[in-house]
């Protein structure tokens, strides 16, 4: 087996390197072929990710206790030590064909260093090789998790035309199917679970880009996948995996549902009508492939990239000599972000409004609460996310943000 690009991947705070740790996990026969930096204020987070040749820890020195989910205070400590992670990036990753600044939104540490990150990237010859990898925060982890996630999405939403791919993952959709599958389990075993699968999915897409010789005209190769993470937006995809002898190619029911089902394994409310690129990789074994992929079948699947805004969308065949499943893979790049960011917005607004409504406890609390009221007025005022610092290159896509 072959890859098609060389990954490395910026883990920061805790869900940050915990991601960046499992992808630069995975493991082909005698070799790693991922590279990580992982990057954290918790000195005990960090060391309880096991040492491997292939990643480097970067301790934010005077930050070892955390920031206690302070996003002006995980920036600050980012920015203390951006010189020396700079140079890690530049030692680490001087062959390394695509970045993604991995970052659980929500704490302190990574949500607060995920901007500057990407700055950095932008601007230290990354431009137009890295993107971010998101995870959203459950509705039941607070009124600060969540504010702290809309903050920096505001800021990433107005920048993603001058960003490449974002590929969000939504801790609540694979927290609900995982309960479905594993009800027993621990939450820890949950975690795990959502790190490995964002692992396996690049992992495994970029291996069939790689490895097998097409069969039909098209091959959706590894400049082409290149190409679509550099595309500015979200980015989705779809595994599904059907038992061959299941596939009726004359019956479209018998493999369009299931194909149609696995789009958004990592995170839905999207509308591929409104993706701008999308890609269909599809394999089978050698025997069964000259049976499933007819010119009926292929017709069925082209239907669902056949859109009036879709700039490219090939859909590649191959033969895999150890498969006994056909197994499809689907890409749509160039989305808006999900819906599952108007529900955390509207879950934050609802909150606030309750708040506001309860007179009896405004009552109860009187001249404290008014007190309390004034200094976060204030906070407001005086709140000055980002650094004042002129962009070294004028097509920094967070330019706004000066």
């Amino acid at each position: 087996m072959r890859i098609s690009l060389k990954y490395g991947f910026l883990g920061l705070g805790m869900g940050g390197t915990s991601i960046a740790h499992a992808c630069a996990s995975v493991r082909m026969k005698d070799h790693h072929p991922y590279k990580a930096i992982l990057v954290n204020t918790n000195e005990i987070d960090l060391r309880k990710l096991p040492n491997m040749a292939n990643m480097t820890k970067k301790m934010l020195r005077g930050y070892e206790k955390g920031v206690a989910r302070d996003i002006d205070k995980g920036q600050e400590a980012f920015l203390e030590h951006k010189e020396d992670i700079a140079k890690l990036i530049e030692s680490e990753f001087f062959d390394r064909e695509l970045v993604f600044v991995c970052c659980g939104l929500g704490g302190g540490t990574g949500t607060g260093a995920v901007i500057e990150a990407a700055r950095m990237l932008h601007q230290n010859g990354f431009a137009g090789r890295f993107g971010l990898i998101l995870t959203l925060p459950r509705l039941n982890e607070g009124r600060t998790v969540l504010n702290n996630a809309l903050q920096r999405l505001q800021i990433i939403q107005k920048a993603m035309k001058g960003l490449g791919s974002i590929i969000v993952v939504d801790n609540e959709k694979l927290y609900r199917e995982y309960l479905q599958t594993h009800p027993d389990k621990a939450i820890g075993d949950f975690m795990r679970h959502c790190n490995h699968t964002v692992a396996r999915l690049l992992h495994e897409i970029n291996i069939v880009t790689a490895s097998f010789n097409p069969l039909g005209t098209y091959h959706f190769d590894s400049s082409e996948l290149l190409k679509m993470f550099q595309r500015s937006g979200c980015i989705t995809f779809g595994k599904c995996e059907i038992p061959e002898t299941a596939v009726n190619p004359n019956m479209p029911d018998s493999y369009m549902l299931p194909i149609r089902q696995s789009i958004g394994i990592l995170s839905d409310g999207y509308d591929p009508e409104k993706a701008t690129a999308a890609a269909i990789s599809m394999t089978a074994s050698p025997k069964e492939a000259k049976r499933i992929f007819t010119m009926t079948m292929l017709d069925e699947v082209t239907k669902l990239v056949n859109t009036p805004g879709m700039e490219e969308a090939p859909i590649a065949i191959y033969a895999d000599d150890y498969a006994s499943h056909l197994a499809v893979y689907t890409l749509f790049a160039g989305l808006p972000l999900p819906k599952r960011v108007v529900e955390l917005t509207e879950a934050v607004v609802t909150g606030q409004r309750d708040d506001a409504e309860d007179e009896a406890a405004l009552a109860l609390a009187g001249y404290a609460a008014k007190k309390q009221e004034e200094k976060a007025d204030l906070d407001t005022l005086l709140d000055e996310p980002m650094e004042k610092k002129k962009p070294k290159k004028n097509d920094d896509p967070f330019a706004f943000l000066n």
